[in-house]
């Protein structure tokens, strides 16, 4: 197994803790769990993405399957699928039928083991369905993922800004591998909604699709040390003198305001980060209350824009 370990804090979010928020929503869902989420479109672009190849070459490796809608629809298409579910809950609704070519564990992937027929990796393709995990846990969970696929890691994640797809990425890229992501729209449901009049975005299914070629593309991949490194290695950072200038956090709350960034670290001396950190917040109650939120992290603090959607409605008509 590939030894990706990252301490647990780098987790954003520990394991047991999402455990039991998937335990909980799967009490209320069931053999529902994930019907909120998965979409025609969806499914069907991932399953162009696992090609039609034949024999060993259409086992697939699951993970976080769920109560297992969508492997219903990877056994009803001819794979032989391997799923792994860490909620209790979850893997008794999946285990309970006796299918032939579905094969079932309990836990993550880190708990498990796979051997390498022939040198080979065991499976064509891993797919993820919409992860247990966040954060840095995802790099590390495609990290496990990378040498059990033969061909592609693919991704389902939420977009609902728990995950930060983009930094992901560019760790995974900087690793040596080549990675792509598309945002997939249950399109016909916004026609449908137009039709009716009652258009609400925020009530359109929508995921962002992230497919990882498992050949590296470069001899030596980074090391893991350096892919941490590499999470954060675009963040735009703003360094403010001590003692800090009078207004400062005004004219930087107005800047990050008007520039468009999604989000940046500020940083200062440690004497005044404590000082720094109240005025940015007075700065925002002030001139951007819901449109900014400012957040101490390790090592600054960070700005991030909160996304609004305002729907147009069309003039009524006398």
């Amino acid at each position: 197994m590939n030894p990706f370990i990252l301490p647990e804090q780098q987790y954003g979010t520990p394991l047991e803790s999402l455990l039991e928020r998937r335990e909980r929503v799967a009490k209320s869902e069931g053999a529902n769990y994930g019907a909120t989420k998965m979409f025609p479109a969806l499914a069907e672009k991932i399953f162009a993405e696992l090609g039609n190849q034949e024999g060993r070459d259409r086992r697939i490796l699951e993970i976080d399957a769920g109560a297992g809608l969508f492997t219903k629809q990877l056994l009803a298409a001819g794979y032989q699928v391997t799923a792994l579910e860490p909620a209790p809950l979850l893997h008794k609704i999946l285990a309970e039928p006796d299918i032939e070519g579905l094969d079932v564990h309990l836990g993550f992937v880190e708990d498990q083991y796979f051997p390498e027929p022939d040198d080979l990796a065991y499976f064509d393709s891993a797919v993820v369905s919409f992860p247990a995990r966040r954060g840095r846990g995802i790099l590390a969970l495609i990290c496990e993922l990378l040498p059990l696929a033969q061909n592609k890691v693919i991704l389902v994640l939420p977009d609902d800004g728990s995950v930060d797809w983009s930094s992901t990425m560019r760790a995974i890229s900087l690793k040596g591998y080549h990675a792509r992501a598309e945002f997939i729209v249950d399109t016909p449901a916004i026609v449908q909604a137009q039709k009716s009049g009652q258009l609400d975005l925020s009530q359109i299914k929508r995921a962002m699709l992230m497919i990882i070629d498992t050949a590296p593309i470069i001899d030596t991949p980074l090391c893991s040390s350096q892919i941490i490194n590499a999470w954060g290695a675009a963040i735009r950072v703003i360094e403010v003198p001590y003692p800090v200038p009078r207004g400062a956090a005004t004219r930087l709350i107005r800047y990050f305001k008007a520039g468009g960034d999604r989000s940046i670290l500020i940083k200062t001396e440690p004497e005044g980060m404590h000082h720094m950190y109240g005025n940015l917040r007075t700065a925002v109650h002030r001139i951007a209350r819901d449109q900014i939120s400012v957040r101490r992290v390790d090592n600054g603090i960070q700005l991030m824009q909160i996304i609004q959607s305002e729907i147009a409605h069309p003039a009524s008509e006398d």
